[in-house]
C-alpha cells in the first residue's frame, strides 16, 4: 500500500487476555495500522476509542487520537498518536515519519458506525458495564458532586465496580456490588437502585484521594 491507495479499513475489537481487557484492532486492506505507523503497541480499549463522541469521526479541521497503547497495556508508558483529517471524498491518516494512509470516506464512515453499533465481542461483563453507564442518572450523580467514570467486573472476582469522581476534592469513588457474572439485567438494576439514592446509604463504598493534603471526603454512611 503506498500514499495514494484508497485502503478499506476496518475495525475489530480482540480479548486481551495479558492485560485483561480488549484492544481495537484498526486495519487498513487487512494491515495492521497500528504496527504501520509504531511497532510494539497494541490497541487502545474500546471504551477509549468506541465511545461517544467517537474519536474515530473524521472531521474537515482534523484531530489528533490516540490509537495504540504499550504492551503493557499503560498508555502512560508509551501511546501512538495520528491525525485523522477529512479532505474531500477521502479521510487521512497521518503520523510523524510515516506516509498518510488515505480512505474512501464513504466506506470509512459506514465502518466507524458499524462498529459503534456492534456489541458481538462483549462478553457478559463488558455488556453489564455498558448498560450500568448508560441506565444510572448522570444528571442526579452531578447534583451531589459525582461523575461517573465507569464500571467493571475486572476489578475484584465476583464483584462489579461502579468508579466515580467526587468535587470538591477530587476523590475516586468505587462502589463495590457482589455479581455471579452472568445476570446482566439485576446487576444493573441494582446500580441504578443505588447510586439514584443518597450517597450516604450506599452499600460497600471505597475511596481514595486524588490530590495531596486531602483528607476524608466530606459524606460519611455505614457503607463508606
Amino acid at each position: 500500500m503506498n500514499s495514494h491507495d484508497l485502503a478499506e479499513f476496518r475495525i475489530e475489537v480482540r480479548p486481551s487476555p495479558e492485560t485483561n481487557d480488549h484492544e481495537v484492532c484498526l486495519l487498513a486492506d487487512g494491515e495492521n495500522l497500528i504496527e504501520r505507523f509504531s511497532s510494539g503497541k497494541m490497541g487502545m480499549d474500546p471504551n477509549d476509542l468506541l465511545t461517544e463522541p467517537c474519536p474515530l469521526r473524521a472531521d474537515v479541521c482534523g484531530h489528533g487520537v490516540c490509537i495504540g497503547r504499550c504492551s503493557c497495556g499503560d498508555v502512560g508508558c508509551g501511546s501512538l498518536g495520528i491525525q485523522i483529517r477529512r479532505d474531500r471524498d477521502q479521510v487521512l491518516w497521518t503520523a510523524s515519519g510515516s506516509p498518510p494512509v488515505r480512505f474512501l470516506a464513504t466506506q470509512y464512515n459506514a465502518e466507524v458506525e458499524r462498529a459503534l453499533r456492534d456489541y458481538t465481542w462483549e462478553t457478559p461483563e463488558r455488556t453489564a458495564a455498558r448498560l450500568i453507564s448508560r441506565a444510572v442518572d448522570r444528571s442526579a450523580l452531578a447534583r451531589r458532586g459525582f461523575e461517573f467514570s465507569w464500571a467493571s467486573g475486572r476489578c475484584m472476582d465476583g464483584v462489579m465496580t461502579a468508579s466515580l469522581v467526587l468535587t470538591p476534592g477530587p476523590y475516586q469513588v468505587l462502589v463495590n456490588v457482589p455479581w455471579n457474572g452472568q445476570d446482566i439485567e439485576s446487576v444493573v438494576s441494582q446500580f441504578k437502585l443505588i447510586l439514584g439514592q443518597s450517597p450516604e446509604v450506599w452499600p460497600n463504598v471505597s475511596w481514595s484521594p486524588q490530590a495531596k493534603g486531602l483528607g476524608p471526603p466530606p459524606i460519611t454512611g455505614p457503607g463508606w
